[in-house]
């Protein structure tokens, strides 16, 4: 009988340890993907693309052809 409630009791012990390192290997992805995906939207707002007033510089012609199918309009 006590061997029955040692077996019982090491397999609980067994699957609780086997729970709890697979809940820490998902929560460290988890987190890992987190501070990741902030670290893109951080540095997204940092750089803002040059608006064609700005440059100073002449359109090429796709961004031409985009000026005018915005003024036809």
């Amino acid at each position: 009988m006590y061997e029955k409630i040692t077996v019982a009791f090491l397999l609980s012990v067994i699957i609780l340890i086997i729970f709890a390192v697979m809940s820490g290997i998902i929560g460290t992805i988890l987190l890992i993907s987190f501070v990741i995906r902030r670290l893109i939207k951080k540095s997204s707002l940092d750089i803002k693309p040059p608006s064609l007033e700005d440059t100073g510089l002449p359109l090429n012609s796709m961004e031409m052809g985009q000026t005018e199918k915005s003024r036809q309009r």
